[in-house]
């Protein structure tokens, strides 16, 4: 499993630069996007969580995989919630109708994914 553990931890540092490039964005050009101060916030809270998550999946957690478990899907709710609420008021600020089709669209891919894994389980 260490291979799954390091692709883990190269996507979450690369969502993490991301992240904070975004936020770079936002402070440079402060007067041209709507609601600056709270993209600010938001980003910035959710990068010591990020942060975290990435630490997360770095230590090793021998006898502690349920803790694991808990520990992970708190650090990365916080983040992804805080990081994701950023990322779509800055597109707001820009397209109103884009927000509404990634929402649409991932509400689409998260049923056709829960779809196919239920229908999966039934052949079995």
């Amino acid at each position: 499993m260490p291979g799954a553990n390091r692709k883990h931890r190269t996507a979450i540092f690369g969502y993490l630069a991301f992240v904070a490039a975004l936020l770079l964005a936002v402070i440079a050009s402060n007067q041209a996007v709507a609601n600056a101060s709270v993209i600010i916030g938001l980003l910035a809270t959710s990068l010591p969580a990020l942060a975290a998550w990435l630490y997360v999946e770095s230590i090793a957690w021998e006898g502690l995989e349920q803790a694991r478990r808990i520990v992970r899907g708190m650090v990365s709710t916080v983040a992804l919630t805080l990081s994701a609420g950023g990322f779509l008021l800055t597109l707001w600020s820009f397209s109103r109708l884009a927000v509404f089709l990634i929402v649409l669209e991932t509400a689409l891919w998260y049923l056709v994914i829960s779809g196919v894994f239920y229908l999966g389980k039934e052949v079995d």
